[in-house]
């Protein structure tokens, strides 16, 4: 068996140069843009609403 690597949304072996890791199916790539805007979203409310918070915190102590 050659080295592979795997579609990360339908687990299609794929090669190990592949980059992104997503097969050549258009279904896996619109999944896969969504996923990402999804992730970077997350991210950044992870950062922003404890900032927020922060922000509200040193504020109610003033």
């Amino acid at each position: 068996m050659t080295p592979h690597r795997h579609c990360i949304v339908c687990w299609t072996p794929i090669p190990l140069d592949r980059d992104p890791a997503i097969c050549r199916a258009d279904e896996c790539a619109k999944i896969n843009v969504k996923r990402e805007a999804s992730r970077k979203r997350f991210t950044v409310m992870l950062y922003l609403f404890p900032a927020i918070a922060l922000v509200l915190a040193f504020l109610s102590a003033v």
